[in-house]
C-alpha cells in the first residue's frame, strides 16, 4: 500500500502530465550519489532512467552521471549543479529539449547540503522540487524521508509505478 506521501508525490507530478501523455515540465537532476547509493540490486541511477523514461524528462547530469545515462538512452546533459540553477533562476535555454522552463525539478543523488542549496535557490525562481533522496528538505514542494533503504526501495518502485 502506499504511503500518503507516495501518494501526493504520484498525484503531483501525474497532474504534470500532457495530454500527449508525456510529462513536458519536468526536469530531473541527477547527481554523483547516483552511481553510489545502491538499493538492493539496483544503484539509484537505475530509478533515475526509469523515472526519465516514464515521464519522458530530460536529466541534467551531475557529477559523472551522465556516460551510463547516454549509454542507455536517456536524454541527458552533463551540467554543473550551479550551471543548472542559475538556468533556471535566470535566462533558460533549451539545453535539454525542453522549450519553457520546466515548473518542477526532479533530484537525486545529492547530499543534504547540495540539496538545500539547490532547492532554495529554486523555490526563489518558482519552480517547484520534488526530492526522491531519503533526505528531509523542508523547502521542498515534496520529499522522501525517514525511510529505510527497503521502504525507500519500495517508495521508488511505487511511483515509478504509478507515473
Amino acid at each position: 500500500m502506499m504511503s500518503e506521501k507516495v501518494v501526493d508525490i504520484v498525484r503531483y507530478l501525474n497532474s504534470r502530465v500532457k495530454k500527449n501523455k508525456t510529462i513536458r515540465s519536468v526536469l530531473i537532476m541527477c547527481g554523483e550519489h547516483c552511481n553510489r547509493i545502491g538499493l538492493g540490486e539496483k544503484k539509484l541511477l537505475d530509478y533515475v532512467i526509469q523515472l526519465a523514461s516514464k515521464m519522458d524528462a530530460p536529466v541534467a547530469a551531475t557529477g559523472n552521471t551522465v556516460i551510463e545515462l547516454k549509454e542507455r538512452g536517456v536524454n541527458a546533459r552533463k551540467m554543473f549543479a550551479a550551471e543548472t540553477v542559475f538556468y533556471l533562476k535566470y535566462s533558460w535555454r533549451e539545453e535539454l529539449g525542453l522549450s519553457e522552463k520546466p515548473e518542477v525539478v526532479l533530484l537525486m543523488g545529492y547530499n543534504r547540503d547540495i540539496l538545500k542549496s539547490i532547492v532554495s535557490a529554486l523555490k526563489g525562481a518558482g519552480v517547484d522540487t520534488v526530492v526522491l533522496d531519503n533526505i528531509e528538505i523542508e523547502e521542498a514542494t515534496f520529499s522522501l524521508y525517514g525511510l529505510s533503504f527497503q521502504e525507500w526501495k519500495e517508495n521508488l518502485e511505487m511511483i515509478i509505478k504509478a507515473l
